[in-house]
């Protein structure tokens, strides 16, 4: 997703230092290299060492935004990025031949709270679209595993450059809130997105292109009853089924009760965190202020 902000500032140097990523930095260079670098603004991709830097990417991490719009948003503001819509793809690689008009399909439920939405019928779903379309792509196989449609065929891409080129060549990606539906969204592929019912549900929760749709509760998002995509500027809907345009749909609740409870919860934590920001941001206000 920093990419985006890398190329729109021009291009140039990418370094990694020590942070929130899972694996050493070694490991990071030897699966996102390919990738990184075969974007032609990124001039050299490295493990920080000291250098001077003009520009901080980590700065989005104390944005004022956090959590409360697109990580796009987040990421762009510090450094006085505007979205300009529609968003166009800032990632690009050859699309994989072998995956083209298959529907990829990536689910990561363990290491971070909330990522699993229980209210995304992911059974309705792949129903309606027909398990022998789909794919599901991950260098994990224990998310494949953990995933419970074994029925899925599973494939394990060498690298990000890979799993760039099979999301690129596909006609529909499915995932939640993990490095996949990054990938999907910075290649500009048409892409669902199960929110999370955690803090950032609003990080992929994407209106800057017409070719994406959401879904957090039957309140909260652009995709219906698991099959029908609300088409941009209409009152119609694309039926994943059928193909076929329809004019209106029903709502859909698997609980209305279940629902109520976890948008509740939701919204208490969301509004207790944005509480603690506010008063961070009024207690080292009065601190520069006495200095």
């Amino acid at each position: 997703m920093l990419l985006y902000v890398v190329k729109q500032m021009g291009g140039g140097n990418l370094l990694i230092a020590p942070g929130e990523f899972e694996e050493p930095l070694e490991s990071i260079l030897e699966s996102c290299s390919r990738l990184v670098c075969a974007q032609n603004y990124i001039h050299r991709f490295d493990i920080y060492k000291g250098e001077f830097i003009d520009v901080d990417l980590d700065l989005y991490r104390k944005s004022s935004l956090l959590y409360r719009t697109t990580l796009l948003e987040v990421i762009s503001s510090p450094h006085g990025l505007k979205i300009k819509y529609p968003v166009e793809p800032w990632i690009d690689v050859p699309p994989d031949p072998r995956f083209k008009e298959k529907i990829i399909l990536h689910r990561r439920k363990s290491v971070v709270w909330g990522r699993e939405n229980k209210l995304f019928n992911w059974k309705q779903l792949l129903e309606n679209i027909g398990y022998q379309n789909c794919i599901f792509v991950s260098r994990l196989k224990e998310e494949w595993n953990e995933f419970g449609f074994p029925q899925v065929e599973y494939y394990c891409p060498k690298d990000n450059y890979e799993h760039a080129q099979i999301i690129k060549a596909s006609r529909l990606f499915i995932g939640n809130q993990s490095f996949p539906s990054a990938l999907a969204d910075a290649l500009g592929v048409n892409r669902i997105f199960e929110l999370s019912t955690g803090l950032d549900r609003k990080h992929f929760q994407i209106s800057y292109a017409d070719n994406v749709w959401y879904f957090a509760n039957p309140w909260n998002g652009s995709i219906k009853n698991f099959r029908y995509l609300k088409i941009a500027n209409s009152k119609s809907y694309h039926d994943l089924s059928t193909g076929e345009i329809a004019l209106k749909v029903e709502s859909y609740f698997s609980s209305f009760w279940k629902t109520i409870f976890l948008e509740i919860r939701f919204q208490w934590f969301f509004c207790r965190e944005m509480c603690k920001r506010f008063v961070k941001y009024v207690y080292w206000k009065k601190i520069f202020k006495s200095i």
